[in-house]
């Protein structure tokens, strides 16, 4: 690994995860990055961008709390539309969790110029929901084939004020696009509406939405790895 990655002990009890990428200077980004395998996706991930880092891409850091609840942590209200699971909707208590972890990881950098969040499936989902609120202090999010199918999420975005946000990424599976049954029946709809929004808010050049290959599971790391891409570039 050429960056450095370490642990944070938070204030609250919990401990997090700190990426520092290689390259020098201040790190322009400090991503919160939503999910419990950072630390396994990285050498992946470091394939992809090192390289790309002082010439297109300025230095950036991942800052990750590892234990979450998927279906409780990172859905904004409660829903039982999805056959088999119920979720719990206690996102708002995980994005006051991210405030800690910021701060501690912020101790570790050089003053940060933005700050960016991140995530995949339902981590995607609670990405935007978190730039979403007015007190959010994101101004850079990336929802990485997101959940963005969930129970009235895309009406919410709608008048959600998204108050920092400057820079976001959307991407989607094609194969993932093909479900037609269910909820995630209407992901693809969603994911290019809550796009659409997105551009309108902050103009084509400050949006992206990109289709990968294969299905919700095909390559994660180099999915990931793209978002950041976006989110760090010059």
């Amino acid at each position: 690994m050429k960056g450095t990655c370490e642990a944070l002990r938070l204030d609250d009890g919990r401990q997090g995860i700190l990426y520092i990428s290689p390259g020098k200077g201040e790190r322009t980004l400090l991503v919160a990055c939503c999910g419990d395998e950072l630390e396994a996706m990285l050498p992946d991930m470091e394939r992809m961008l090192t390289p790309k880092i002082g010439k297109t891409l300025s230095p950036f850091a991942l800052a990750s709390l590892p234990e979450v609840d998927w279906d409780a942590d990172y859905t904004p209200w409660p829903s039982s539309e999805l056959n088999g699971r119920e979720m719990a909707g206690r996102a708002d208590a995980l994005i006051d969790a991210t405030g800690p972890l910021l701060a501690a990881a912020r101790e570790r950098l050089d003053d940060v110029a933005h700050l960016g969040i991140l995530g995949y499936s339902l981590g995607g989902l609670f990405a935007l929901y978190a730039a979403s609120k007015a007190d959010s202090p994101f101004d850079r999010a990336a929802s990485v084939s997101g959940a963005l199918w969930y129970e009235r999420f895309a009406e919410y975005a709608e008048n959600a004020p998204f108050p920092r946000l400057t820079r976001a990424y959307v991407s989607l599976g094609l194969k993932e696009a093909k479900t037609t049954r269910g909820p995630m029946g209407r992901n693809k709809e969603a994911s290019e509406a809550i796009y659409a929004l997105l551009v309108g808010r902050l103009g084509a050049e400050n949006a992206a939405f990109e289709w990968n290959n294969g299905n919700h599971f095909f390559e994660v790391p180099q999915r990931i790895g793209k978002a950041i891409a976006y989110l760090c570039k010059l």
